[in-house]
Protein backbone atom coordinates (compact mmCIF):
# COMPACT_ATOMS: atom_id res chain seq x y z
CA UNK A 1 0.00 0.00 0.00
CA UNK A 2 1.38 3.51 -0.94
CA UNK A 3 0.48 6.67 -1.86
CA UNK A 4 -2.11 9.49 -1.00
CA UNK A 5 -5.31 8.83 0.74
CA UNK A 6 -7.29 10.83 -1.14
CA UNK A 7 -6.98 12.31 -4.76
CA UNK A 8 -9.77 13.38 -7.35
CA UNK A 9 -9.50 9.55 -8.50
CA UNK A 10 -9.55 7.11 -5.79
CA UNK A 11 -12.20 4.98 -5.77
CA UNK A 12 -13.77 2.71 -3.13
CA UNK A 13 -14.68 -1.73 -3.38
CA UNK A 14 -17.69 -2.66 -1.38
CA UNK A 15 -18.45 -6.16 -1.64
CA UNK A 16 -21.18 -6.97 0.78
CA UNK A 17 -21.87 -10.29 1.40
CA UNK A 18 -24.64 -12.34 3.35
CA UNK A 19 -23.56 -15.34 4.95
CA UNK A 20 -25.75 -18.29 4.88
CA UNK A 21 -26.13 -19.16 8.86
CA UNK A 22 -24.06 -22.25 9.19
CA UNK A 23 -21.28 -20.83 6.60
CA UNK A 24 -20.47 -17.26 8.63
CA UNK A 25 -16.99 -18.59 10.06
CA UNK A 26 -15.93 -20.01 6.50
CA UNK A 27 -16.98 -16.55 4.62
CA UNK A 28 -14.83 -14.72 6.96
CA UNK A 29 -11.85 -17.27 6.84
CA UNK A 30 -11.99 -17.11 2.87
CA UNK A 31 -12.41 -13.00 2.69
CA UNK A 32 -9.52 -12.77 5.35
CA UNK A 33 -6.81 -14.68 2.93
CA UNK A 34 -7.66 -11.88 0.70
CA UNK A 35 -6.57 -9.37 3.23
CA UNK A 36 -2.66 -9.63 2.77
CA UNK A 37 -2.58 -10.13 -0.46
CA UNK A 38 -4.32 -7.42 -1.67
CA UNK A 39 -2.79 -4.56 0.44
CA UNK A 40 0.36 -5.69 -1.58
CA UNK A 41 -1.39 -4.48 -4.77
CA UNK A 42 -0.29 -1.45 -6.66
CA UNK A 43 -2.22 1.45 -6.30
CA UNK A 44 -4.16 0.02 -3.04
CA UNK A 45 -4.63 2.23 -0.02
CA UNK A 46 -6.82 0.43 2.00
CA UNK A 47 -8.35 -2.58 2.40
CA UNK A 48 -10.43 -4.43 5.08
CA UNK A 49 -13.11 -7.10 6.27
CA UNK A 50 -15.62 -6.11 8.82
CA UNK A 51 -19.10 -8.07 9.77
CA UNK A 52 -21.90 -7.72 12.16
CA UNK A 53 -23.58 -11.54 12.11
CA UNK A 54 -24.17 -12.59 8.84
CA UNK A 55 -22.93 -9.27 7.26
CA UNK A 56 -19.66 -9.48 5.88
CA UNK A 57 -18.26 -6.32 4.23
CA UNK A 58 -14.69 -6.16 2.24
CA UNK A 59 -14.07 -2.99 1.51
CA UNK A 60 -11.34 -1.30 -0.01
CA UNK A 61 -9.67 1.85 -1.61
CA UNK A 62 -7.48 2.21 -4.61
CA UNK A 63 -5.64 5.29 -5.92
CA UNK A 64 -7.46 4.95 -9.48
CA UNK A 65 -10.02 3.80 -11.35
CA UNK A 66 -6.98 1.16 -13.44
CA UNK A 67 -5.47 -0.11 -9.94
CA UNK A 68 -9.33 -1.12 -8.78
CA UNK A 69 -9.90 -2.85 -12.42
CA UNK A 70 -6.45 -4.83 -11.90
CA UNK A 71 -7.61 -6.19 -8.85
CA UNK A 72 -10.73 -7.28 -9.90
CA UNK A 73 -9.00 -9.16 -12.44
CA UNK A 74 -6.94 -10.82 -10.47
CA UNK A 75 -7.16 -14.69 -10.28
CA UNK A 76 -7.58 -14.90 -5.94
CA UNK A 77 -10.03 -12.19 -5.92
CA UNK A 78 -12.52 -13.71 -9.06
CA UNK A 79 -11.94 -17.22 -7.22
CA UNK A 80 -13.23 -16.04 -3.92
CA UNK A 81 -16.14 -14.24 -6.15
CA UNK A 82 -17.15 -16.42 -8.14
CA UNK A 83 -16.36 -19.85 -6.58
CA UNK A 84 -15.59 -20.06 -3.02
CA UNK A 85 -18.05 -17.24 -1.62
CA UNK A 86 -21.67 -18.20 -3.77
CA UNK A 87 -22.25 -21.74 -1.92
CA UNK A 88 -21.37 -20.15 1.25
CA UNK A 89 -24.11 -17.39 0.78
CA UNK A 90 -27.58 -15.98 0.19
CA UNK A 91 -26.17 -12.82 -1.59
CA UNK A 92 -22.99 -11.14 -2.61
CA UNK A 93 -23.51 -7.53 -4.25
CA UNK A 94 -19.76 -5.70 -5.12
CA UNK A 95 -20.17 -2.04 -5.89
CA UNK A 96 -17.36 0.61 -6.74
CA UNK A 97 -17.56 3.69 -5.54
CA UNK A 98 -16.19 7.54 -6.26
CA UNK A 99 -15.55 9.66 -2.67
CA UNK A 100 -17.07 13.24 -2.60
CA UNK A 101 -14.40 16.06 -2.99
CA UNK A 102 -12.87 17.54 -0.43
CA UNK A 103 -13.30 14.33 2.07
CA UNK A 104 -14.98 15.81 4.89
CA UNK A 105 -14.34 14.53 8.27
CA UNK A 106 -13.98 15.51 11.92
CA UNK A 107 -10.35 16.61 11.57
CA UNK A 108 -11.55 18.98 8.79
CA UNK A 109 -14.79 20.09 10.63
CA UNK A 110 -12.83 21.21 13.92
Amino acid sequence: MQGPLYTADTIHLMIHIKAKKKHVQDVLAAAYQTISPTHKEEGCLEYRLIHNGRSVILTGKWKDEMSLNMHLLLQFHLQLIEETLPPLCKKIRVQTLKEIEPPITALSLG
